[in-house]
């Protein structure tokens, strides 16, 4: 037989594809689908509608072409095997009445597994079911390492020991970036999640996600629901997380709901954290319009080839009641390059924006403007509480240049007002270059809107038309180690000087 092929334009084109493009019909228009219903049978079903077969881990045992759906009937599975999906095949329910269950309940083992090498296309995605953990006697869901361009959305995930889900370009746990090739496409949407992650204290640093991502470039997580409220006090990890140390560029979480049970310790790392998204090592990460209660905590954080190392904005982080604890806003911790906080509100936490700087660490090129920051209040025990801080942890040297903070308001919580607005003080053996603080509402802070180190360490700082009422040291910015070098305060005399900026002060 002979295939007979016709140029165009250069191009060769079969006459089926010619066709196939005439007609507007896909290659996966040709795609079998497979059934599984509960009064099936794995013998003597063919896995047809008609004729169906009875478990899931028969199903992704049996379908193996790319293309090919596996759609789970409304029922009840109870799975005795690990299911393991091969590429290109989908596997579709009826919504919450398609019910996987496992009685696996090894450790480090997974219920649906998509495994293939780095840089496999898998192409594929799994939508409206269930998976239940059986009340935390299955260890973790759905595990994709290695594959790209795959979907779960619609699925309700819930009562799984250990973590939820699993996205990693890596095949193992090593705390490391992919060796070969970063996933790519990969998304995780219009999901529930509940109760799917735990906070180890026999080994009291490590927490597990709702949610786990690593070695991951351009992944979206949009419009989910995940909470992470249900077990006792320590035993609750968070609902996003990284894994493999994180390595994420471009990915973008945005119109979720995340819940973080609210935190009970009397110091930070007491039965775990308060962080409800923590992640490692991001390049280009966007996170928006989620409401959110709990933290963000973002380590290791440069820009790369993007415009920011992370954009956080229009995100509502507020509790619906005042923590008798410190509770945290947004932290970035190590270096941070380029990071934008905007348009954000957050209300009854214990601080706005922090960097939790380490031996030497670089800030630089950062802005935190036009956000809400109110009912800011101190905890029982000890932690850290104020608007905008710079916190070290041990050295005070931190590095900073060019950080703008402007057009955000700033309130203490009264009866339990932090000591500082926005805080400088841990900055005695760095320097900061180019600080500028402009048009925020201020009130409320026991010593100071605004305290520096000692010795001071700034040079190149403005601070211009801010409106400070309620505060302390006569609600003057508090300079104890001498004033920084080259200085400019325009501050609110009247509103005639503020509007014009005739009136300047060099202290």
């Amino acid at each position: 037989m002979r295939t007979v092929l016709f140029l165009r334009g250069g191009c060769f084109f079969r006459p089926l594809a010619i066709i196939l493009l005439i007609l507007g019909i896909s290659v996966n228009s040709f795609a079998t689908t497979y059934y599984i219903s509960i009064s099936g049978n794995d013998v003597t079903g063919d896995g047809s509608a008609g004729n169906p077969w009875k478990t899931l881990s028969k199903a992704t045992g049996t379908v193996t072409t790319a293309g090919d759906i596996i759609h789970v009937n409304a029922g009840t599975y109870t799975e005795t095997l690990q299911c393991s999906l091969a590429v290109g095949v989908s596997i579709e329910g009826d919504g919450i009445t398609s019910i996987i269950r496992s009685i696996l309940t090894t450790n480090f083992v997974e219920l649906l597994s998509l495994s293939s090498a780095e840089g496999t296309n898998g192409n594929q995605h799994i939508s409206n079911l269930k998976f239940d953990g059986q009340n935390l006697t299955t260890y973790w869901a759905i595990w994709v390492r290695g594959r790209s361009n795959v979907s779960i959305y619609n699925c309700t995930i819930v009562d799984f020991k250990d973590r939820g889900v699993l996205f990693s370009a890596r095949g193992d746990l090593t705390d490391a970036p992919p060796v070969t090739a970063y996933c790519t496409g990969n998304s995780f949407h219009d999901n529930t999640v509940n109760n799917c992650a735990a906070y180890n204290l026999s080994t009291g640093i490590y927490g597990r996600g709702c949610l786990n991502i690593g070695g991951q470039d351009g992944m979206l997580i949009y419009n989910n629901t995940i909470i992470q409220n249900k077990r006792p006090e320590g035993f609750n990890g968070w609902p996003i997380k990284y894994m493999n140390d994180g390595y994420l560029k471009g990915c973008k979480i945005y119109n979720n709901v995340l819940t973080k049970i609210p935190y009970g310790g009397n110091y930070p790392g007491e039965t775990g954290w308060d962080f409800c998204i923590e992640l490692f090592h991001i390049q280009g990460l966007e996170i928006y319009n989620n409401t959110i209660q709990g933290s963000i905590d973002l380590n290791y954080n440069t820009k790369g080839t993007y415009a920011f190392c992370a954009w956080i904005h229009d995100n509502n982080m507020s509790r619906s009641t005042l923590n008798v604890k410190f509770e945290s806003g947004i932290i970035f911790e190590f270096d941070t390059e380029t990071a934008i906080v905007e348009n954000n509100t957050l209300n009854n936490v214990s601080s706005g924006v922090q960097f939790n700087t380490r031996n030497g660490t670089i800030v630089s090129n950062c802005v935190i403007r036009k956000n809400l920051f109110t009912n800011l209040a101190y905890g029982a025990g000890s932690g850290t509480a104020g608007g905008i801080l710079v916190i070290s942890e041990g050295t005070n040297n931190p590095v900073i240049t060019n950080l703008n903070i402007y057009k955000n308001t700033i309130t203490a919580a009264p009866g339990r007002e932090p000591f500082i607005g926005i805080d400088f003080t841990a900055g005695n053996n760095g320097s900061a270059t180019g600080v500028y603080i402009k048009n925020n509402i201020v009130n409320g802070f026991v010593m100071a809107w605004l305290k520096g180190s000692i010795p001071t360490q700034m040079t190149d700082v403005i601070l211009a038309h801010n409106y400070a009422t309620g505060n302390g040291n006569d609600n003057e910015p508090y300079w104890p180690g001498g004033d920084p070098l080259n200085y400019t305060y325009i501050f609110k005399d009247d509103d005639t000087r503020i509007q014009n900026g005739t009136f300047s002060r060099d202290n």
